[in-house]
């Protein structure tokens, strides 16, 4: 709300003060311009315009010209040309332009969705179906009816998803192996364990929390192959569980069924806890865990993905300070107690923050970039209507060769220079010859019979990079604060660089010139008794009112050198209409 009135005071203030020209020239320094507009629009950053006294008004206009007179000076003896200068400011306009190199919808969307997906956690278990993502269709295809069809026999009843992952899954983590001490290591089973945003690959995070709860997704492609996922159970997300346990080791565990040994402890174990025993004691005396025995079996707090999803399962569904019944793992036997359960702040500022952050460096992040390089490509009329015959040209070329040859030997294939343009966007034409010299930063790699899905690969890329470059170099023609935001940083650096020159580091440079400085107005400095203080007693002192004097100096230079004028009438009518 304080936004929109400010909005609307603003309107309504340049329309009264520029109505007849927003560009009506403020002041000028030497034969540099300010408009009323910028100087309005650089005071309200920091500044109350309704609030402003004149003189606070004034004062304004003074610092900003002296900021203008520094400026000037800085570019008319070319301070940002150094390389030093040149390579930050470049990696500022970089790093400022990254947002303007996606797509600003997409990037919210999945904000919003990455917010959402925070706040839930999911276990699911997978069947991998392996295939690259180069294979050929028909090798695709191939690994999409195999899942299918494991599939079908999964939901048809013939075989539980478990089962299916240990005959079928191409993850070996599914399968029980034997370890190099003659010992099973019991596979998952395809058991991912609890998993949330960002835990997992992109294209199967979404699709597992697009599949319902209970149901098994239709086959999901990633960099891996095909994936069918089987979501067993979603619920609101932890980010630490607090438990103590007693465990009972029980080779017969991992197959859900408990010896009788097991059981009788259990059974007492029970027992003593229905007539109100401690647990910590009873864990203690029965737990086979000699890592919790002494600390009557508090476990370290752990997250949601640290432990197998039943254990997970079995711990959330507890109140604090409850007590398990009996429940299995690979090893054994479990009773647990909850301590406590985190929920974690899934809605502040911090965490959308943080979750912007994390898309920055994730593969999502590429949907935001894809999406605006369809838009660039209708906006500049992107036109691909040669890409046809150059690569047929190439292939000739490639499909004779295990290995991609150097640029030039595929400049010189014979015919290259008759064809037209591959492509043109922003009335620029993109030749084959642009197009090899990209190519030649794989030379000598291994093509495989693949060159066809190489070059659609590669070109691609290609076409991003050129576009993005194009995008990036007409930033400041297309959004004005991008243009004006580098312009400020770039006349802050030169502020900064100037002051440096000028001011700071020509007072350090010879402590002869501070002490004259001090004989001069060493009687603005007095004791008590009416006497001099000692330099060395009022050093710093003396130092910042010897840089306020070389900066008096250097501005009395700088305004001889570039007169300033200013439009008083004006400047009266920006105070009267305030």
């Amino acid at each position: 709300m304080k936004k929109t009135i400010l909005s609307i005071c603003l309107s309504v203030f340049l329309f009264l003060v520029c109505a007849q020209n927003k560009n009506e020239v403020l002041f000028s320094v030497g034969d540099d311009s300010v408009t009323v507009t910028e100087f309005i629009n650089t005071f309200i950053r920091n500044n109350s315009l309704e609030k402003a006294t004149e003189n606070e008004v004034r004062e304004y206009l003074d610092l900003y010209i002296r900021f203008k007179l520094k400026v000037k000076d800085g570019f008319d003896t070319q301070i940002d040309t150094n390389a030093t200068f040149r390579r930050e400011l470049a990696s500022y306009k970089s790093q400022s332009a990254k947002s303007y190199l996606v797509d600003k919808e997409v990037t919210e969307q999945l904000i919003e969705e990455a917010m959402e997906r925070s706040k839930w956690m999911i276990h699911a278990s997978h069947i991998l179906v392996e295939v690259s993502l180069d294979a050929s269709s028909k090798d695709s295809l191939t690994a999409y009816n195999k899942a299918l069809d494991i599939r079908k026999k999964i939901v048809s009843g013939s075989i539980t998803f478990p089962e299916a992952a240990v005959q079928f899954s191409e993850d070996p983590s599914a399968k029980d192996e034997i370890g190099q001490n003659g010992r099973v290591q019991y596979g998952n089973k395809g058991d991912l364990r609890y998993f949330s945003v960002f835990d997992l690959i992109y294209p199967f995070e979404s699709a597992a929390y697009h599949t319902p709860v209970g149901a098994i997704s239709m086959p999901v492609r990633t960099q891996f192959g095909y994936h069918l996922i089987w979501v067993q159970d979603k619920q609101p997300v932890v980010s630490k569980i607090d438990i103590s346990q007693i465990l009972l080791v029980d080779s017969a565990a991992h197959s859900g069924k408990m010896s009788p040994a097991v059981k009788e402890k259990i059974t007492l174990i029970q027992e003593a806890l229905k007539t109100g025993q401690d647990f910590a004691r009873l864990a203690e005396q029965y737990t086979d865990d000699p890592a919790t025995k002494v600390n009557g079996g508090q476990l370290e707090p752990f997250s949601y993905n640290r432990r197998p999803g039943d254990f997970i399962k079995q711990s959330i569904s507890l109140k604090k300070d409850q007590v398990s019944d009996p429940f299995s793992s690979v090893i054994g036997w479990h009773i647990i107690k909850l301590n406590e359960l985190v929920v974690p702040e899934t809605n502040n500022e911090e965490k959308r923050y943080s979750l912007v952050s994390k898309i920055q460096k994730d593969s999502r992040s590429s949907k935001s970039v894809e999406s605006l390089i369809e838009k660039l490509k209708k906006e500049y009329k992107y036109s691909d209507k040669g890409k046809s015959a150059a690569f047929s040209l190439l292939l000739k070329k490639l499909n004779m060769d295990n290995n991609m040859p150097a640029a030039a030997e595929l400049l010189a294939i014979s015919g290259i220079e008759k064809l037209k343009p591959m492509a043109s966007f922003a009335n620029q034409n993109i030749t084959i010859q642009n197009f090899i010299q990209y190519l030649d930063r794989f030379k000598g790699a291994e093509l495989n019979n693949k060159a066809d899905f190489f070059l659609e690969t590669q070109y691609n890329l290609f076409l991003k990079d050129l576009l993005l470059k194009y995008e990036y170099e007409n930033l400041e023609k297309k959004y004005p604060e991008y243009k004006e935001l580098i312009a400020e940083y770039h006349h802050g650096m030169i502020l900064f660089e100037m002051n440096n020159e000028k001011i700071w580091s020509e007072s350090l440079k010879d402590s002869a010139n501070l002490e004259v400085y001090y004989e001069k107005t060493k009687f603005n400095y007095l004791d008590k008794e009416g006497n001099p203080k000692p330099l060395a007693e009022i050093r710093s002192i003396v130092l910042t009112d010897y840089q306020n004097e070389l900066e008096k100096q250097w501005l009395t230079q700088l305004r001889e050198r570039y007169p300033v004028w200013i439009n008083e009438e004006l400047f009266k009518s920006i105070l009267k209409n305030k």
